[in-house]
């Protein structure tokens, strides 16, 4: 298995190309213009030139202008799922992961962030419950990208995961390749690294929870844009990113077009070429040895394709737009717009967002409930509910006055109360209805034994 450890899955290859798509175009002009010919074809009439063409690419490809909306169509997604924060419940004895998710210190509520950006990037994301040996401390939450994680089992017994990267030596930072394999073996999740140039395997480690108990499964969890289906999905904003280069490219023939339109070449017929041209040149023509009057003047490209080309930048933004670069409005514009009117205009971002978020949460939570199983808890104390509500719906005054009046008369339960509260951004996100309700007697009798004072 050594000369094998990075043989990847026939499905992560087939989606390697579009992942790489939209990490490069996440990444912004830089990455993308140093990729080459890869995302901007040369020109056939180039490589008659001397150099074969490099020095007119390269003019080409710079005043080409690459559009900036994969990076903000994905961060401007993820600031409108996290708009609110989603709620959190797990035991007291986990309580430390809300500051401290992550190995490198990374609190809960940022990882969940992230798992939405990679959704919404790649369409796919992973995560470890990992710790130290012998399950003595509380574990930790390892994050894996689409890239990462380049082979497993359908059955879920076998994952193995590309972890090379930089390691420090001293004040050097050499590249190092490493690969970790997480399996099944007799009913007992192992796991075993693999590290250097000839990939020599380490010892197989068994790790297992708190009392040494034997763990049942692998806890690691696969997130795809719509599910935890292992299989790797496409990724939910790959139209952007075309549409993004499709826009690189026309901008490239569209800026060239211009530039030469404005290069008129001097032409001289029937006559001697002169010595220079410009201002303050004086430009004097003789007649040649040929017959026929001398004729001096410019000439340059018609330019007959550049409304034809703005066209087609035109049409492709609205493509990217339909893709899902359109995001919500300034605050400004919003208050002119009704939830309604905001719900319909962007109703296919809505879809999207709605399965990303739901995806993003269940996978956190499926992970929350393997560490609660290493450190003996009950898995199913641990929820995770997202916000679903995209748009602004903070309820006016008199709006809650309302509800208040509906319970008051007997109309809806407290718990019902409570939930349009919450929706409406009233009442914390973070507290169920008994937690605000005991909130709610500390503060107005003061301490339990009052209360139960005042009750009987």
């Amino acid at each position: 298995m050594t000369d094998a450890v990075d043989t990847k899955h026939p499905s992560y290859i087939e989606r390697a190309d579009e992942w790489s798509l939209m990490r490069d175009t996440t990444a912004g002009e830089k990455e993308v213009k140093g990729a080459g010919t890869q995302y901007l074809p040369q020109p056939s009439g180039f490589s008659a030139q001397a150099d074969g063409g490099r020095a007119l690419y390269d003019a080409y490809q710079k005043r080409a202008q690459f559009p900036e909306i994969v990076h903000p169509t994905i961060h401007g997604m993820v600031g409108v799922i996290h708009r609110t924060e989603a709620q959190i419940e797990m035991p007291a004895a986990m309580e430390p992961l809300w500051e401290k998710a992550t190995k490198d210190g990374l609190p809960l509520e940022a990882l969940h962030r992230r798992i939405t950006a990679e959704l919404l990037t790649t369409g796919r994301y992973a995560l470890l419950a990992d710790a130290a040996s012998e399950g003595s401390d509380l574990p930790w939450l390892a994050g894996y990208t689409a890239e990462a994680l380049i082979n497993w089992s359908d059955d879920r017994t076998m994952f193995v995961l590309d972890e090379s990267g930089l390691k420090r030596e001293g004040f050097r930072w050499e590249q190092e390749q490493r690969f970790r394999v997480l399996e099944m073996k007799d009913g007992s999740y192992t796991v075993q690294t693999y590290t250097g140039s000839e990939r020599t395997p380490g010892d197989e480690v068994t790790p297992a929870g708190r009392g040494n108990t034997k763990l049942p499964e692998i806890p690691f969890v696969v997130m795809g844009a719509r599910d935890l289906s292992l299989a790797p999905e496409l990724p939910p904003l790959l139209g952007v990113a075309r549409s993004a280069i499709a826009l690189y490219q026309l901008s490239a023939d569209y800026r060239w077009q211009l530039f030469m339109t404005g290069q008129e070449t001097l032409v001289v017929i029937n006559g001697d070429p002169p010595s220079a041209v410009g201002a303050g040149a004086v430009i004097a023509i003789k007649q040649g040895d040929q017959q026929g009057t001398p004729d001096v003047k410019y000439v340059g490209p018609a330019g007959t394709g550049i409304a034809a080309h703005r066209t087609a930048i035109l049409d492709e933004r609205q493509n990217a737009a339909q893709s899902g670069a359109r995001l919500f409005n300034s605050s400004e514009t919003k208050t002119a717009e009704s939830g309604d009117a905001l719900r319909i205009r962007f109703a296919a971002e809505t879809a999207t967002l709605t399965s990303i978020a739901l995806a993003s949460a269940q996978g956190l939570e499926k992970a929350l409930r393997h560490i609660a199983v290493m450190i003996g808890q009950s898995p199913d104390a641990v929820t995770v509910k997202p916000n679903l509500s995209f748009v602004d719906a903070t309820l006016t005054p008199q709006e809650a006055a309302s509800l208040v009046s509906l319970w008051q008369n007997g109309a809806i339960s407290y718990e019902t109360l409570y939930e349009n509260l919450q929706r409406g951004e009233i009442t914390s996100a973070e507290r169920d209805h008994e937690a605000e309700m005991k909130l709610i007697d500390e503060e107005r009798f003061g301490n339990e034994e009052e209360r139960q004072a005042v009750i009987s």
